[in-house]
């Protein structure tokens, strides 16, 4: 609608500017039809008229199909890679999870090894008991050695020798200071002894200690002369003054 109004206007400009020119030329002219016709004509031929234009522009022109994997690939690797597609947010999960997890136990474990150590287990000094005995003073009589000797004299050898393991342990612990815990075992007292007392000493309990653990743990019968012998030297070993308990010599009597 705008063109052809365009064209309405067009034509008549250039008509009366025909006309213009003819009476100018002849001023006692008049138009003809022929001079219209020519005038049409000549706008019909005027390419900012033409009812046909051409014009060019540009357009997304679609893509390509999309790539199709191999034919020839193993059905395997296909799978494989289609799981891990499918299951991506799965893997980043279960790794997320393994990841906290090693944090939390390094973080456990940095944590533990600054912890201060624990004190050495079992009462260093005036236990009681050491593991299922009863060492405590009150339980035992005045004279471990004599009593001892008269349950070797009624045939009741394994109690006699049980009473010296008491009784030397019992003297160790609160007669020298020895530090012998609850839970220690024969070996951890031994070794106690050893840093603490002389040498007769030691020598005693090594002896007490070694024939007890054949008659507790491998049923040996105690040859009473081993179990007299050693009641008759608790007394000079335990009974006696603790000045050779670091290896000072005892008074001589």
């Amino acid at each position: 609608m705008h063109f052809l109004a365009k064209a309405c206007l067009y034509a008549t400009w250039c008509t009366m500017c025909a006309a213009a020119a003819a009476q100018e030329a002849k001023p006692d002219a008049v138009l003809t039809p022929a001079d219209v016709q020519t005038a049409v004509e000549a706008m019909r031929h005027d390419p900012n008229l033409r009812r046909d234009k051409t014009t060019r522009s540009l357009h997304w022109v679609a893509g390509k199909d999309k790539p199709t994997p191999p034919q020839d690939a193993p059905a395997w690797i296909v799978s494989l890679f289609r799981f891990m597609s499918e299951s991506a947010s799965l893997l980043i999960w279960v790794a997320g999870a393994i990841g906290l997890a090693v944090a939390a136990a390094w973080v456990f474990r940095l944590v533990r090894s600054r912890r201060a150590a624990p004190p050495p287990p079992a009462a260093v000094r005036g236990s009681s008991r050491v593991q299922n005995l009863d060492i405590d003073p009150d339980s035992l009589p005045a004279d471990v050695g004599a009593a001892a000797l008269s349950l070797l004299e009624a045939g009741r050898a394994r109690e006699a020798l049980s009473l010296l393991y008491r009784g030397a342990l019992s003297r160790i612990v609160h007669r020298f200071a020895v530090a012998v815990g609850e839970s220690f075992t024969e070996g951890e007292a031994l070794r106690a002894v050893q840093r603490r007392l002389d040498g007769p000493r030691v020598q005693y309990f090594s002896s007490l200690l070694a024939l007890w653990q054949r008659v507790v743990y491998a049923a040996e019968a105690p040859a009473a002369e081993s179990v007299a012998m050693l009641c008759r030297s608790f007394a000079p070993n335990f009974d006696g003054a603790a000045d050779r308990a670091e290896g000072r010599p005892a008074d001589s009597r």
